[in-house]
C-alpha cells in the first residue's frame, strides 16, 4: 500500500511540474499565446476569452492538485482538460488542412506529433494516480474495548 502511494504522489508531482510549466511558459510570452489561440484552426471563434479561461484552468489544476482534500477533483480536471488537448491534436493531424501554431505544446517548437505522444503517455498516468487516490481511503479506526 505504502508504494501504490508513492507512485500516486510522483504522479501528481508530475502533473503539477507539468502544469506549472504549461501556465508559466504561456503567461511569460501571453501576447504570443493568446495571438496564437485566437488564429487557431477551429478554436478561432471561441473568443478574446479563451486564452484566459485556459490559464485559469492550469492555474486551478495546480492548486486542486496540491491540496490533498481537493486532489481527486484536481486529477479529473487534469484528465478532462488532457483529452480535450489530445482530442484537438488528433483532429488537427488528421483533418485540418494545416497544422496551425504550436501553442498548446508542452514546449516551445515541438511538433504536434511529439506533443500527442506527450499526451498518451501522460494521460494513463493521470487515470492511474485518479485511481490511486480515488480507492486510497484512511484506514477505519477500531475501538478497542477492554474486557474486565
Amino acid at each position: 500500500m505504502k508504494n501504490t502511494k508513492t507512485i500516486g504522489e510522483a504522479i501528481v508531482f508530475l502533473l503539477v511540474l507539468m502544469w506549472v510549466y504549461t501556465f508559466v511558459s504561456k503567461a511569460i510570452d501571453f501576447d504570443t499565446f493568446k495571438r496564437q489561440i485566437t488564429g487557431s484552426y477551429l478554436i478561432s471563434g471561441t473568443g478574446r476569452m479563451l486564452p484566459y479561461i485556459l490559464q485559469a484552468v492550469h492555474a486551478v489544476i495546480v492548486v486542486l492538485l496540491m491540496v490533498k482534500a481537493w486532489r481527486k477533483a484536481g486529477l479529473i480536471t487534469s484528465i478532462s482538460l488532457l483529452v480535450l488537448y489530445t482530442g484537438y491534436l488528433l483532429y488537427i493531424l488528421k483533418f485540418a488542412p494545416s497544422v496551425p501554431c504550436t501553442c498548446i505544446a508542452l514546449l516551445r517548437g515541438m511538433t504536434w506529433e511529439n506533443q500527442l505522444v506527450v499526451n498518451l503517455i501522460v494521460l494513463p498516468l493521470n487515470i492511474i494516480g485518479l485511481i490511486i487516490f480515488s480507492f486510497n481511503r484512511p484506514p477505519h479506526s477500531t475501538i478497542q474495548t477492554t474486557d474486565h
